[in-house]
Parts: C-alpha cells; sequence; structure tokens
C-alpha cells in the first residue's frame, strides 16, 4: 500500500470506532467526531517525504518535553480522539468500548483522568488558550515542541479564541498550530460562516497569524501538504499557523452527511449496522 491508502485505511477504521462506541455508550457526538477525521489522522499518522512524522512525540515518553502536545478544543469530539488512541494501540478495544460508563477514564470530553489527556476541555473556547500557554512555555524553553490544537467552527465566536490569537501573535508564538474543522453545522443549525473559508482566514490573518487553507479537508493529499507547509512556516516564520479546512459534520455515512438535527445524537443498532456497512 502507499501512505495515503494507509491513512485511508486507519480513517476508515476510526470511523468505524466512533460510531461503535457512541451507539454502544448510548450517548456523544458521532457527527462532530467524523468531520475531522483525516485532519486527526494526517496530524497523527501522516509523515513527510523523508519519513518524518508530522507529530513529534515518543508514546512510551509522554511527559517528554520535546515532545508535541496535542489538545481538542472541541472537546466533544471525544470519540475521535479516543479512536485515534486506539489505533495508536494505547487503548484496548475493551477500554474503548467502554465510553462514558462509570468509572471509564474515557469520557464525553477528554479529561486527564485519561494519561494522554493535557487538559480537561469542551467548554469551547478554551483550548486554543491552554495551547498557548503551553507553546509560550516551549518558547521559553527554548524548546522545538510543536502545540497543535483542534478547534471546531462554532467555537470560532467565543472571544477567548481571539483573545488568544492577539497575544499568540504579540508574542511571535510560532510553534502554536491551530486547526480549524469547518464543517458549517453546530448544535442549532448553521455557523455564522458557514463554509465561508475566505471570511473566516480574513478574520484570522488579521491577527497577524499564518493562513492555510484545506478546500477539501477529507483529501488526504491536500491535509498533507498542509501539515509539510505548517511545520516550515512553524520552523521558519515568526508567526503562529492556523490551518482551516472546509469538511462535512458527519462524513463517510450517507444519512448523516450535512445532516442538521444530529449533533449529539447517536445511532441506533439498526441505523449503526446500516453505517457499518457503508464504511466497509
Amino acid at each position: 500500500m502507499n501512505h495515503f491508502a494507509d491513512l485511508a485505511k486507519i480513517s476508515t477504521s476510526v470511523r468505524q470506532s466512533i460510531l461503535k462506541m457512541t451507539t454502544q455508550a448510548g450517548s456523544g457526538h458521532p457527527t462532530s467526531s467524523l468531520s475531522a477525521v483525516e485532519l486527526m489522522v494526517g496530524l497523527l499518522f501522516g509523515q513527510d517525504g523523508a519519513g518524518q512524522a508530522y507529530f513529534n512525540c515518543n508514546w512510551q515518553d509522554f511527559e517528554a518535553a520535546t515532545n508535541d502536545k496535542l489538545l481538542f478544543s472541541k472537546g466533544h469530539a471525544s470519540p475521535l480522539f479516543f479512536g485515534l488512541f486506539y489505533e495508536l494501540g494505547l487503548l484496548s478495544q475493551e477500554e474503548l468500548m467502554g465510553f462514558r460508563t462509570f468509572k471509564s477514564a474515557i469520557e464525553g470530553h477528554p479529561t486527564p483522568k485519561f494519561a494522554y489527556t493535557l487538559a480537561t476541555t469542551g467548554s469551547l473556547g478554551q483550548g486554543l488558550g491552554i495551547g498557548l500557554g503551553i507553546a509560550i512555555a516551549n518558547q521559553i524553553d527554548k524548546l522545538n515542541a510543536k502545540t497543535w490544537v483542534l478547534l471546531g467552527d462554532s467555537e470560532m465566536a467565543e472571544g477567548s479564541n481571539w483573545e488568544a490569537m492577539q497575544l499568540a501573535s504579540h508574542r511571535n508564538v510560532s510553534n502554536l498550530i491551530g486547526i480549524i474543522d469547518l464543517n458549517r453545522l453546530g448544535q442549532r443549525g448553521e455557523t455564522m460562516v458557514g463554509w465561508d473559508i475566505e471570511t473566516l482566514s480574513k478574520r484570522v490573518e488579521s491577527m497577524s497569524w499564518e493562513i492555510i487553507q484545506i478546500q477539501d479537508g477529507h483529501n488526504s493529499e491536500q491535509v498533507d501538504q498542509a501539515f509539510e507547509l505548517a511545520i516550515s512556516l512553524s520552523n521558519n516564520g515568526s508567526k503562529p499557523t492556523m490551518i482551516i479546512a472546509n469538511t462535512i459534520k458527519g462524513k463517510g455515512v450517507s444519512f448523516l452527511e450535512n445532516k442538521e438535527d444530529w449533533h449529539g445524537k447517536v445511532l441506533d443498532s439498526e441505523q449503526l449496522e446500516r453505517a457499518l456497512s457503508e464504511l466497509e
């Protein structure tokens, strides 16, 4: 298999995990998770032409200061978060299917109860500020480690994100890279910008950030190119970088894709069987 075929296979497996674990739990946010699958698979499993991983982390020494850091500001997409760690071999199938059960370490939002969570997120607008703090600490310590933050498009209405962006550019925090999952739909319908990637890009750029657009956030080659460019800008520039990707909420399942009234809702057993057959 070539590299992109491998990523596609992992993406399909992650989607299956997202649907199975949320149906088993009877709660969760599967559609919000499905939209960012290729973005996160591309980050954690992708690599450049020289074979260098985009996300530099020794999972066996997770607390090492030299590791890259990952925060899900859209913490309700925890099924995706945990699905990724299952693919990394850091969660068992039994643990994954215990999602949101009493005493489980994998909850509705990521919390430090799970060993690979840096901070509790989920109340929207928190993750970028936390990531900025980590990035500033790395900057002070002269570490090359990067901080990556996955953001939802709905939470870009939160003032805390814009405050963080302003401070990040003021301090030239070039080791901070945000990724906006522009899937158009929030909890109550379309977001303020929808899929208007140009308007959102101009707003972020006005905060003196580098902008990278991905026109199709489900195209692994476009995602790959964006990460390679982001790392180059981070290593050689003086600004933080924001990747903005057009995506589809519920991607991969025909009756979920770009459909309203599915936010925070899970599939029943019959719908799950139908969805899994599509993914296969």
